[in-house]
């Protein structure tokens, strides 16, 4: 067992990237399975990985081995073709020196894995080892995603997500339609829902709440906005499929099994991102890829505009 005192430059970062930084030779899946089991610990307490860590928090790890954390392991350097560097400028929406908002494109995860052979990370990497994710969307999922570009920014961007304060609305192409035109959602967010009253503690963190508004319903589709208000895993298609309007495309979360046909890709984008910037309101608009636009078109359904953002974030 080791155990770590967090210092006054450290204060108030995630402890995921906390311990990126101390071990970079392990992934993060290495570190949220271990947070996850209570492995790894913030003040002798289980946590999840994207808690903010304080100065003077103690950080103990339960089953530290030198040879696996602490000695550097020789990375293996991902190759970036400079397609892919194109790729990722082009795709950029607004840079300053503290941050960038990127239109993510879709089939590349933002994180690597085992099976990944190439994310959006290794790309920010091969640009500047100073740029971070701010947050995540899934590997088929295409939209605005923000890039810190220095310590500073992943802390106040950390900090502003942890408060909620980061407005966001996604954009999908829906299989039928909810019996209501918007409402909020909440559900839990968990796999495996316990009733034991020693788990009752952990439930409010696997809690989702997400807003939504349909825009449009056309001869058995829909188009719906989404604004989660939490940040969970799949929080959006979950709640999707709880509305029984699965998202097109979407082969996991689809319980009414609606027919997918020649749909390579899922119909869900990260359109909107606002929130408040060292006392400056910001908002980002992410351009629609070219196969939203088609099939939204192509099932004569509305594209959103900004209107609707308006009564989206105002439900």
């Amino acid at each position: 067992m080791e155990v770590f005192k967090v210092s006054f430059q450290e204060n108030k970062i995630r402890i995921d990237r906390w311990l990126r930084r101390k071990f970079k030779n392990l992934p993060q899946s290495f570190f949220e399975k271990k947070l996850r089991k209570g492995i790894i610990r913030l003040n002798n307490k289980i946590v999840r990985s994207n808690t903010l860590i304080k100065e003077n928090d103690l950080i103990k790890i339960k089953d530290f081995d030198k040879t696996v954390y602490a000695i550097k392991t020789k990375n293996i350097a991902i190759a970036v073709s400079k397609n892919q560097i194109e790729i990722f400028n082009s795709s950029i929406i607004f840079q300053n020196n503290e941050y960038l908002i990127l239109n993510k494109w879709k089939n590349i995860a933002t994180q690597g894995g085992s099976k990944i052979k190439l994310s959006l990370n290794d790309i920010l990497k091969s640009i500047s080892e100073n740029m971070n994710l701010v947050h995540r969307l899934d590997k088929d999922t295409s939209g605005a995603i923000i890039i810190s570009k220095n310590y500073l920014a992943s802390r106040i961007f950390g900090s502003l997500f942890k408060e909620r304060k980061v407005k966001k609305v996604y954009f999908a192409i829906c299989n039928n339609r909810p019996l209501k035109k918007f409402g909020v959602v909440k559900m839990n967010n968990r796999k495996n829902e316990s009733n034991d009253d020693n788990k009752k503690s952990h439930k409010e963190s696997y809690l989702s709440v997400t807003r939504y508004r349909v825009i449009s319903f056309n001869k058995g589709f829909s188009s719906i906005l989404f604004s989660p208000i939490t940040g969970r895993m799949h929080q959006i298609r979950r709640v999707a499929e709880y509305l029984g309007c699965s998202i097109v495309g979407d082969r996991k979360y689809n319980k009414k099994n609606f027919i997918i046909k020649n749909k390579k890709c899922l119909m869900l984008h990260s359109y909107y991102l606002s929130f408040n910037y060292n006392n400056q309101e910001r908002e980002y608009y992410a351009k629609f890829p070219a196969e939203i636009e088609k099939e939204a078109n192509s099932l004569g359904l509305k594209i959103v505009d900004k209107n609707h953002i308006e009564k989206m974030i105002n439900i």
